[in-house]
């Protein structure tokens, strides 16, 4: 305090000020981080549109497809050259078509399932402020001493994970309306390695939310939980709140990593093709 000035609350107050007139603008994309809303992605109008638009156009594909491979096989037949049998193409184009229908079910059920995940996350950490608080929630008072202290804490990070929340969506959206050809690229052998590109990166959009938002959770927990812990818990609290933003890097590097290890989910489709043939 230098002649009556507070430093540290004038900057306290300013903050406050900034926060209470961000809150109302941000908290839908801020939300970004803890869930997916399906008006957003899978129920959204032009979404769908697009997802029905190319599928019609994975259809069509298909068909030529089937077409191709039906020439081939009368030709090998014709000629006894080396060809597909013919229960096998026919199961193997039965699973494709129905894969390309079901696959708005299966990305809006996979997402459903990442934001039930998520929710698990924000359940733990409810249950552990109300043990650290006297069974009681934070009120608002205390958010926004938990905002500061973040804000000063995680600096810009927030807003990185805000716009790797927003990018996320997008990309998300971008992978489900192009779903049908991504399973239409299973059905040949020379394009099943696109498909098993596409659904890792499917797979690893729809989860790096909840591992994300697990990892932003742990460090609210370690920060609220200084008093216990220390000065050790406060550097642990901002290890764990910046990696945060790390996360999405970390697991592009995984996917290209279980990329380089054989066929991944291809050859497991493409096996579990065999044995629906040799069961039917």
């Amino acid at each position: 305090m230098v002649f009556g000035f507070n430093l540290l609350q004038w900057i306290v107050d300013r903050l406050t000020d900034a926060l209470n007139a961000l809150s109302g603008p941000i908290a839908p994309l801020v939300n970004l981080i803890s869930s997916t809303p399906l008006e957003f992605t899978t129920q959204n109008a032009i979404v769908i549109a697009g997802w029905r638009t190319m599928t019609t156009v994975a259809d069509v594909l298909l068909g030529l497809f089937i077409v191709i491979g039906a020439i081939q096989i009368m030709y090998g037949d014709t000629t006894g050259s080396l060809r597909m049998p013919l229960g096998q193409f026919v199961g193997k184009a039965l699973l494709t078509a129905i894969l390309i229908h079901l696959s708005a079910l299966i990305g809006e059920q996979l997402l459903v399932l990442n934001n039930l995940l998520c929710g698990l996350v924000t359940a733990n950490v409810q249950n552990f402020v109300q043990g650290v608080n006297n069974g009681q929630l934070f009120n608002n008072g205390q958010i926004i001493v938990l905002t500061i202290v973040m804000t000063i804490v995680f600096g810009i990070g927030l807003f990185r994970v805000i716009f790797q929340a927003i990018k996320r969506v997008i990309r998300f959206n971008l992978l489900f309306v192009l779903s049908g050809p991504a399973f239409l690229t299973s059905f040949h052998p020379a394009t099943a390695p696109v498909f098993s590109g596409w659904i890792r990166l499917y797979i690893v959009t729809i989860f790096e939310q909840f591992i994300q938002f697990l990892t932003l959770g742990l460090g609210l927990q370690f920060l609220i939980a200084t008093k216990q812990t220390g000065l050790t818990g406060f550097i642990l609290a901002i290890a764990m709140l910046n990696l945060t933003a790390e996360i999405p890097a970390l697991l592009a590097r995984f996917g290209a990593a279980a990329g380089g290890q054989g066929g991944g989910l291809g050859s497991l489709l493409n096996t579990a093709i065999k044995a629906a043939v040799l069961l039917a």
